[in-house]
Parts: C-alpha cells; sequence; structure tokens
C-alpha cells in the first residue's frame, strides 16, 4: 500500500524523535556535535542552560513517537484541498517553546514560513535542519524566514499583551491565532504532602520560570503551614548558581525592602502575598482562600489568563507536570489543528 503523505509525515517525525533519542544517549563529554549545539543556544540566552536544553530535546524525543502522533491527530481532518502559507512567529522565552506550532502546521499539510525568535533560532533551525534531512520535499514547506515578507495567507504569533494588540492590528485582515502572556497557577490544600511540594517546586523553578506553564501564583487554603512550603523551595540553592536569575531575586528582594513591603524570604525564591498571576522573575504570589470550592471558582473567574491550574482543582494537572504537556494540550486553550483545518 503507498504511503500517504500524513503517513510519510509522521514517519519522518518519528524517525525525529529516535535521531533526537540517540543523540542524547551519548555523554556530552563524548558528544562535540551537542555541546557545540548547546553552546551556540547558551550564548544565544543565557536563560538556556544545558540542563534545560537537553531537557527540552528530552521531553520532543519522547513525544515525536508514531503511536503518541497517530493518537493526536486522529480526531482531525489533515488533509487539505489547497494548501496555504502560515506564517509562524515564535516567542523565544523557553528552549523550542514555538516547535508545538511548527509541528501542527508540518502535520496540517501546510506550508509553514517561519520566524524564530533572536532567542531561540539555533534550537529551531536545529530542528527544521533535521527534518529537512529526512523529508527532502520538507526544503519548500518549510522555510526559516527572518522577514516574513508578505506572501502567507495565515499567522500564528505568540509574544507578550503589547506585542499581540500589535499582531492583533497589524494581521486583522489575515485568518490569525494570536497568543499573549498567560501564567500558571497551583493550589494547595492544608494537607499537602511533603512529596508534593517537591514536585510544585519543579513547576515553579523549571526554566527559571520563564514559561507560560511556570506556577507564578499560588491557592493555599488556611491551615496550610506554609514553613513546609519554604522548607522546600529554600533546598532548591543550585538555582541561584545561574547569575542572571540569582540577580533577579536580590533586585527584588531590595525592591520590596525599600518599599517596607511584607514577604517570605525563601532564599531561593520570594513569597509575595498578591492576587495577580503574573509575578516578576524571583518572586512568586501567593493568596489564601478557605478551600477547595473557592479556589475553583477563582480560577474561573480568572481562566483567561490561566495556562494551566495545578494540583487539585477540578480540571487540575498533577504537580510536577506543568512543563510536560501532552500533544493535544494547546497554548491559550486554543485548539492549533482545527485552526489549521477550517482554513
Amino acid at each position: 500500500m503507498q504511503e500517504t503523505a500524513l503517513q510519510k509525515r509522521i514517519t519522518v517525525l518519528d524517525q525525529l524523535g529516535k535521531t533526537l533519542g540517540r543523540l542524547l544517549q551519548v555523554p556530552l563529554s563524548e558528544n562535540e556535535s551537542l555541546a557545540a549545539l548547546i553552546r551556540t543556544a547558551e550564548a544565544e540566552n543565557k536563560w538556556f542552560t544545558s540542563d534545560y536544553i537537553l531537557k527540552a530535546l528530552n521531553y520532543w524525543s519522547q513525544q515525536l513517537t508514531s503511536n503518541k502522533l497517530l493518537d493526536w491527530i486522529t480526531p482531525y481532518t489533515l488533509n487539505p484541498h489547497q494548501e496555504k502559507r502560515i506564517l509562524l512567529i515564535m516567542a523565544g522565552n523557553i528552549p523550542l517553546v514555538g516547535f508545538h506550532d511548527l509541528l501542527s502546521v508540518y502535520l496540517s499539510g501546510h506550508h509553514c514560513l517561519i520566524k524564530p525568535s533572536q532567542k531561540d533560532s539555533t534550537l529551531i533551525r536545529f530542528m527544521v535542519e533535521h527534518i529537512h534531512h529526512l523529508d527532502s520535499a520538507s526544503t519548500q514547506s518549510l522555510q526559516i524566514r527572518l522577514d516574513p515578507g508578505a506572501d502567507f495567507d495565515a499567522v500564528i504569533a505568540t509574544g507578550s499583551n503589547n506585542s499581540g494588540r500589535y499582531f492583533d492590528y497589524y494581521f486583522k485582515k489575515y485568518p490569525h491565532l494570536i497568543r499573549k502572556n498567560r501564567n500558571s497557577v497551583a493550589l494547595l490544600l492544608k494537607d499537602t504532602n511533603t512529596h508534593s511540594l517537591e514536585l510544585l517546586a519543579n513547576d515553579i523553578f523549571d526554566y527559571f520560570g520563564l514559561g507560560c506553564r511556570n506556577v507564578t501564583q499560588l491557592l493555599i487554603e488556611r491551615g496550610f503551614e506554609l514553613k513546609a512550603l519554604t522548607k522546600v523551595l529554600s533546598a532548591r540553592s543550585e538555582i541561584l548558581q545561574h547569575n542572571k536569575y540569582a540577580n533577579n531575586v536580590e533586585y527584588q528582594r531590595s525592591l520590596l525592602l525599600l518599599n517596607q513591603a511584607e514577604f517570605i524570604d525563601a532564599e531561593t525564591i520570594l513569597m509575595v502575598e498578591d492576587e495577580t498571576i503574573h509575578s516578576p522573575i524571583g518572586v512568586l504570589h501567593y493568596k489564601w482562600i478557605e478551600d477547595r470550592l473557592e479556589a475553583d471558582k477563582w480560577a474561573e473567574t480568572y481562566s483567561e489568563d490561566i495556562q494551566c491550574a495545578v494540583g487539585p482543582f477540578n480540571y487540575g494537572i498533577p504537580f510536577g507536570h506543568s512543563q510536560q504537556p501532552t500533544l493535544d494540550t494547546y497554548a491559550d486553550q486554543i485548539d492549533t489543528l482545527t485552526f489549521l483545518s477550517n482554513l
């Protein structure tokens, strides 16, 4: 039986996942090609450490399997009657944050014009080059564009609230999917155990808290002992070895002291009682609540500002999983494949 175009793309991505897996099996000290890639990516973005680059590559090596891809795309119709040219404007806050959009467009059968962030172009180019190697036809349908030009039919763009407003205006005549700032919240009930708190620390600290899926706001049930949390957070002292993060913590500490604001110093992060979901790097906001019902109502009220809810919410994800989304988990809860299928 002749392989369909979609089946071929799935095979290519499965091969890419296997290639990443093999690459990551070789110790970094013996893998000069990977080490060189990491050095270049680190030079491009000082927030990209080797550990977090490897974490991102490992995540995609696990996601890019035929079974997972088929489970994801089976509900969709991904054979467009007319191929469109999709402009992707990517963010660069964490390694390969824009790859899910690239993956979605590639699988959809449309052409992908990629404008990577200047802060994450090395890793995106690395992935594109491997797809080109595995699928020679993709050299035409999957292209890096530093200057996007005007020959596109639809836009998927990710940025800040300010850039989002600009994107909304600039691309108003095109079908578009525009993503803006979001952050994530977690719920701590009074009986939350130490193991859950240790997993929560990953949701807070992974990628230095720069991702939209990082927890920046805690809803804490009255009766929870804060010392149990600060003990777990302060134990992550290795994060302070990163100068940019440590400088942010020190700056925020000085600012809070200067303003005579109340805060809890967990050494690795500063906890401030504040209802605002977004917090500066090095600061964790928290809010006391009476029970889970109040937490669920609060999360529903602010759902448009929340990327994911972690912990025992009605629709929460498990502690420690905020940076491990499945393929069918879409940023801002907007179904990218449905958007692409309806063009």
